[in-house]
């Protein structure tokens, strides 16, 4: 059965998307942390059915967590890792200025770091990285294509797109077999 690992879990995307995975035949490993930009009662809501399933293994940590890989390493129930689904984030653009960007720079930069760090010692088939449309910033021509350069407009943009080179960093560096896909809110 492939097993794969869901960050951001208990958000909107993450949750459904581990429904999904689950009805594919996944086991799904979902961890979040229960960030404060949504109140946590709608986080629990959404994954409540999740945690009923025996293919779901929720684990509540927070990504910079000192002990959380070598405990997913370690922990025998686990297996190998195929897929790495990284869906959490400090979410918002109008937060992400001032004093709040250091939040921004934990969640969305440091942690992708150490996800990343975590996934260049697995044999896993795919990095799965949820950017943002804020990195392309004001687009001069519209549809905004792949292409489209990247000027975000905000410290979260900024964020997003520092992630996004992670990734690509850790594909030429290491193999790191990454994607991001940038959605639009």
């Amino acid at each position: 059965m492939p097993k794969a690992l869901v960050t951001g879990v208990a958000g909107f995307i993450g949750s459904h998307l581990a429904e999904r995975l689950i009805r594919k035949g996944f086991d799904v490993i979902g961890i979040d942390s229960f960030e404060d930009y949504y109140p946590r009662w709608i986080k629990e809501k959404n994954i409540e059915n999740l945690v009923k399933s025996p293919r779901f293994t929720f684990i509540e940590a927070n990504l910079l967590s000192d002990n959380l890989f070598n405990s997913l390493k370690l922990s025998s129930n686990l297996g190998e890792i195929d897929y790495i689904f990284h869906q959490a984030a400090q979410a918002g653009v109008r937060k992400s200025w001032g004093k709040d960007f250091k939040a921004y720079t934990r969640n969305n930069i440091l942690a992708t770091q150490k996800l990343l760090e975590f996934a260049k010692n697995l044999n896993i088939k795919k990095f799965i990285y949820a950017s943002s449309s804020s990195v392309y910033g004001d687009a001069e021509n519209l549809p905004i294509k792949e292409t489209s350069p990247t000027r975000p407009l905000s410290p979260y943009g900024v964020s997003k797109l520092a992630g996004e080179n992670l990734c690509f960093l850790y594909f030429k560096s290491f193999a790191v077999p990454a994607v991001c896909l940038r959605y639009f809110t």
